[in-house]
């Protein structure tokens, strides 16, 4: 069995026999799927934030206060698409009301409610693939039961600029911009690579390859950095509200 087929194999079948435990580098379950738990990365970060992070969506509160809220409220208005056409707003106006909170009614289980968001993946599946290009290595991450799904490598992020003031998140690939976050996938990539050279032990080499013996530790540091790039991501939208996840630069963070 070619190592292309092992992925397809582990994909297929290890979901269906060990649904709770298996590890997983693919996006395809949605919200509310009861078949593979772990792999449901939209409920699994609105359950997290739920249960963690009223502080950060449910407003005000002290990151945004009332008098921070108001400023921003009346700039809540239409919201250009791609080809420059406004829509309308699709949120509620009042987040001082609870309408915005994450707990409330169907709030964050569909992408536009209660305003346009997104599920961030900290670690993408492209920008795994990208950093480990080998089938067998990739079958070693899998084999070392991290899921790209599951918390801390998920988080809610606003779409629209003015939400994200208010909520002093960054922004996720806005309705008027770029379809992906190329420069941020640019600079997760860089880190990846280092990663993947701690685990490697020989940073001097280029040809970094995973084994059996290193998965364990692969696991522990894909978690670390999923870790400390989400708390980044938390801390630079505080200290500059609204800005583009495109431009952070992750250099900076230490794991």
């Amino acid at each position: 069995m070619s190592s292309k087929d092992h992925l397809v194999d582990w994909k297929e079948n290890e979901h269906k026999t060990s649904p709770t435990t298996t590890g997983c580098l693919w996006r395809h379950v949605d919200y509310g799927a009861k078949d593979f738990p772990r792999c449901n990365y939209r409920k699994n970060a609105h359950d997290y934030s739920k249960a963690a992070e009223k502080n950060i969506y449910n407003i005000p509160n002290f990151r945004s206060p009332e008098r921070w809220v108001n400023i921003w409220l009346d700039r809540l208005g239409p919201t250009l698409t791609k080809r420059g056409t406004a829509v309308a707003k699709s949120h509620p106006s009042t987040p001082a009301s609870g309408a915005w909170d994450i707990d409330r009614g169907d709030n964050f289980t569909e992408w536009k409610t209660p305003y346009w968001h997104n599920t961030h993946h900290v670690i993408a599946c492209g920008e795994i693939q990208e950093a480990f290009p080998d089938a067998t290595e990739q079958a070693i991450i899998l084999a070392s039961r991290w899921n790209i799904n599951e918390m801390p490598n998920v988080i809610i992020l606003p779409k629209q600029y003015t939400v994200a003031r208010i909520l002093k998140l960054p922004t996720h690939v806005p309705p008027d911009g770029p379809a992906e976050h190329a420069g941020y996938s640019r600079e997760l990539g860089k880190r990846l690579n280092e990663l993947k050279a701690k685990l490697a032990k020989n940073k001097n080499q280029t040809d970094h390859k995973l084994t059996d013996a290193n998965k364990d530790d692969c696991r522990k540091e894909l978690e670390k950095a999923s870790s400390a790039i989400r708390q980044f991501i938390i801390d630079s939208g505080e200290k500059n509200p609204g800005i583009n996840l495109d431009n952070l630069k992750l250099d900076s963070i230490n794991w």
